[in-house]
């Protein structure tokens, strides 16, 4: 926890100068806003975090950023949350080249504007799917759209909306592969 007396000015100095009590005092200060974060979930990642954050604050005070100490721990406070936040993102973010569930042959088919007899079938089997995988198969499939945009319009968390068109995929596939040609 902070005091409310510290004098931030001075613990900068000192961090600044190397001292280790001062680090120690910027450090408590940082992890004290991980934890009201609630970031106990990236432990894995707790200490770069940390590093990352007593970084920027001291390149911020070497450019002479950091003058007010009143508006030290606010700052802190908004780094901290700012790097959790940019963390995150990139923890969430994913490559949709690296995770189409399909192969070439399906991509091929997906990018021929005029649907063949056999694409029909496939279309007209996928009516036997469960609602919430035809929205999602029409979303990706038909309306070209992307992960996140088939998410967001049909209200299905971006990991859901995945294993869902994975389980249709899989459906599809094992229904023509059962079937004569």
């Amino acid at each position: 926890m902070v005091s409310p007396g510290e004098d931030w000015l001075l613990v900068l100095r000192g961090l600044l100068a190397g001292e280790r009590a001062a680090l120690a005092r910027v450090n408590r200060l940082v992890t004290s806003q991980l934890t009201q974060l609630r970031a106990y979930d990236f432990r894995d990642e707790w200490d770069d975090l940390r590093q990352e954050v007593l970084l920027a604050i001291v390149a911020n005070a070497q450019a002479g950023r950091l003058r007010d100490p009143q508006a030290f721990v606010g700052y802190v406070r908004v780094l901290t949350r700012n790097k959790f936040v940019d963390r995150l993102k990139t923890k969430l973010r994913h490559h949709e080249r690296e995770t189409l569930p399909w192969d070439e042959e399906t991509a091929r088919a997906v990018a021929d504007p005029a649907p063949d007899a056999r694409a029909r079938e496939v279309w007209t089997a996928a009516r036997d799917l469960p609602a919430d995988a035809q929205r999602v198969l029409e979303g990706v499939y038909r309306e070209g759209k992307t992960y996140e945009q088939v998410s967001r319009d049909t209200g299905i968390p971006l990991g859901t909306m995945k294993r869902r068109l994975r389980e249709a995929l899989t459906a599809l596939r094992r229904r023509f592969a059962e079937e004569p040609t």
